[in-house]
């Protein structure tokens, strides 16, 4: 089929060659283009084949529109005379070559489901309603579940207010944050929450987001794993790697991790149809808000200057990981021993001041915002803030440390983002919002 062969030559064109940024994505912009044509002329013969007609409709075309989209942004950013291409940038080489890894990992995946369609239509069976009734005058840290099934997260009921949002100049200083990613928490501002929302008391679990692969076939290929190449120690993508299998021993009570903003939509999607309400990934401003739990310090266990608080309340960069991985020695850690070297159960240390656990640290969490660099324009209610006409809305945000992050990168300010929908790693994962009629 010509269609696989355009596949796997837009696979092959998926390698980062050094100094030759825009050569790069110039050439993965033409082969899928070439690709787009073959789908063109495939899908005239697919009256048929239903299931492939679907998935190329649905999944294909969609993922080589974000792909060729990607790759313009980038391209331009390769020559702007602001490009970023050293320290922690979320645009230098290293963190590109990984990113278009993960799109080859994508793509392959997409040429292998060619041969094979995976149901589009999977029949979802209801869940086992619990039909506890929740609204807005539901108490704070009420806590609750919509069905009995497993797979249902426990929610807790999050309260109206007003915080004020981002990081400031004295705790950048404090915390010694790197110059560059400071004004991304930057200018802080009030914002206010109108109603209550209920957020997951825990992160998404490896046992429940398996429940969702085994009833809708969806499948997640690849994933960021940290180990040492070329003499670097770094994220560096391995195509084995993915949410079962995430290049270390987890439980089914342990965060899901090597999943992408796209799969933490999706089961949202999923637990929405089985239950009958709306569960979704949390805003920038919900998130913050639900972890800082009216509290204003760099954690919300305070400020731990010492260093060694932190092991009660999350699972951070710890003498344990230290141990698993050497390479982290030098790192800025906390002085404390949480118990594990890479993941831990959920709810496994104590929550913040809402009944939530683990929201720093453990697992990093995905945000159904798009990406913005700063604060400037950010809006001042829970509301999801949308694109600024840049085409940013495909670079998915992450908010919340995890168990290797630096000290300064577990604060409840730090937030970033991947420049690519494709981002995902053995450190990320989510947890889900459901919404309060």
């Amino acid at each position: 089929m010509e269609l696989i062969t355009a596949l796997q030559t837009l696979q092959q064109s998926l390698i980062w060659q050094e100094n030759q940024c825009e050569i790069v994505y110039q050439n993965i912009i033409d082969k899928a283009a070439k690709t787009q044509l073959q789908i063109d002329y495939l899908k005239n013969l697919l009256i048929k084949d239903k299931d492939l007609a679907q998935f190329i409709h649905m999944q294909l075309e969609p993922k080589l529109q974000s792909l060729k989209e990607e790759s313009n942004i980038l391209k331009d950013r390769c020559t702007a005379l602001d490009y970023d291409a050293v320290g922690v940038s979320m645009e230098r080489p290293s963190m590109l070559r990984e990113m278009i890894s993960e799109w080859q990992g994508t793509i392959s995946l997409l040429k292998d489901q060619v041969n094979n369609p995976p149901n589009m239509n999977p029949k979802i069976s209801l869940a086992t309603l619990t039909n506890i009734q929740v609204n807005e005058t539901t108490f704070a840290g009420y806590k609750f579940k919509d069905c009995s099934d497993d797979y249902c997260p426990e929610l807790t009921v999050i309260p109206a207010g007003n915080f004020l949002m981002g990081g400031s100049l004295e705790e950048q200083e404090r915390e010694n944050v790197p110059a560059q990613p400071r004004v991304w928490e930057l200018p802080q501002h009030s914002v206010s929450i109108s109603k209550p929302f209920a957020m997951a008391s825990f992160e998404t679990t490896v046992g429940q987001f398996q429940k969702f692969q085994e009833e809708t076939g969806w499948q997640v290929k690849g994933c960021r794993n940290w180990e040492t190449r070329e003499g670097q120690f770094d994220m560096w993508y391995r195509d084995d790697l993915n949410p079962m299998n995430p290049g270390f021993n987890q439980t089914s009570e342990e965060p899901v991790v090597c999943v992408r903003r796209e799969d933490s939509r999706e089961f949202a999607k999923w637990l929405s149809k089985k239950t009958g309400k709306l569960y979704r990934l949390p805003t920038e401003v919900e998130w913050e808000y639900a972890a800082r739990a009216d509290s204003s310090t760099s954690y919300y266990w305070g400020n731990d200057p010492q260093r060694n608080q932190a092991c009660q309340y999350a699972n951070v960069l710890d003498i344990n990981t230290i141990l698993a991985l050497p390479n982290t020695k030098n790192w800025e850690s906390f002085k404390c021993d949480d118990g594990y070297a890479f993941t831990a159960p959920v709810g496994q240390f104590l929550p913040n001041a809402f009944g939530l656990y683990d929201m720093s640290a453990n697992a990093r969490e995905w945000i159904d915002d798009c990406w913005h660099n700063d604060y400037r324009g950010a809006p001042n209610t829970n509301q999801r803030w949308e694109s600024d006409g840049d085409g940013l809305c495909h670079f998915p945000v992450l908010r919340g440390g995890s168990w290797i992050y630096n000290t300064y990168n577990v604060r409840i300010a730090y937030r970033n983002a991947y420049f690519s929908s494709q981002a995902r790693s053995n450190m990320w994962g989510f947890r889900l919002v459901r919404e309060i009629e």
